[in-house]
């Protein structure tokens, strides 16, 4: 797959980024969504060096993204025992109408 140069600005910096023919929109909304991140974190916390406030995201993003792993984890866990139970309800439907049972 062929990349492109784009450039994305980030709490008024600009970067060239390669990306992906193709996945353009998505970088440039990830990159979007990224600095609004860094600027309410930069106005929540009054920190002013780019970088600790980019650490900061960082540390914020990789926590949300821990917290929802978790809840997938949770999410397929039930879902698991949902399927189980069903399972075994058909298993016992279908051993019920087995011809010849007495």
């Amino acid at each position: 797959m062929s990349q492109r140069t784009m450039d994305i600005k980030l709490m008024d910096r600009h970067y060239k980024v390669n990306c992906p023919q193709g996945q353009e929109v998505a970088l440039q909304q990830a990159a979007d969504k990224l600095n609004q991140r860094l600027e309410q974190i930069k106005q929540a916390t009054k920190l002013s060096h780019p970088e600790q406030i980019a650490v900061m995201a960082a540390l914020n993003l990789s926590h949300e993204s821990a917290l929802l792993e978790q809840q997938q984890q949770a999410r397929i866990r039930e879902l698991e025992e949902k399927i189980k139970l069903l399972q075994e309800t058909l298993e016992q439907v279908t051993t019920e109408q087995r011809p010849g049972r007495r």
